[in-house]
């Protein structure tokens, strides 16, 4: 399998907040926030791997600031690491000039058959982009200690 730039998963998303998004305090619902981030996600690890791809799972999720009905966001997603079994992908949500959300999900790929698809390796083309792959192999590293995983 040819490597794939990181640059190639790049997503961009755009929204606003609609009434149907906000809980009982007129904010954006935490669980509206991660199921964008889920979807954005997805399409960055398809777009690395070319095929379906399965939620994992999400790690450091941080909920920064809140957002009212019409404010507008955007969400960035990039895989910044994989391994031989996954993609892991950081998820940013913004409102112009401020972070709202950040988390970090991880996706395996599957062909039609639900088995377990092959994932190209991933390489860096920049020293911003060489950053976000060490801090997110800083943060396998540490999920896999805490799971017991050598």
């Amino acid at each position: 399998m040819k490597p794939v730039p990181m640059s190639a998963s790049l997503t961009l998303f755009d929204g606003v907040v609609k009434k149907e998004d906000l809980n009982g305090y007129g904010l954006m619902h935490g669980g509206r926030l991660l199921t964008l981030c889920d979807e954005a996600g997805y399409l960055a690890a398809k777009k690395h791997c070319g095929c379906d791809c399965l939620t994992r799972a999400a790690h450091r999720v941080r909920f920064h600031a809140a957002m009212h009905e019409g404010d507008l966001f955007s969400i960035t997603t990039q895989v910044t690491m994989t391994t031989r079994t996954t993609m892991w992908v950081n998820c940013v949500i913004s409102s112009h000039t401020k972070l709202i959300m950040d988390a970090v999900f991880v996706y395996i790929a599957i062909n039609k058959s639900f088995q377990s698809a092959g994932i190209p390796e991933l390489f860096t083309e920049t020293d911003e982009e060489l950053e976000k792959m060490e801090e997110t192999k800083l943060l396998y590293s540490t999920v896999m200690a805490a799971e017991g995983v050598k």
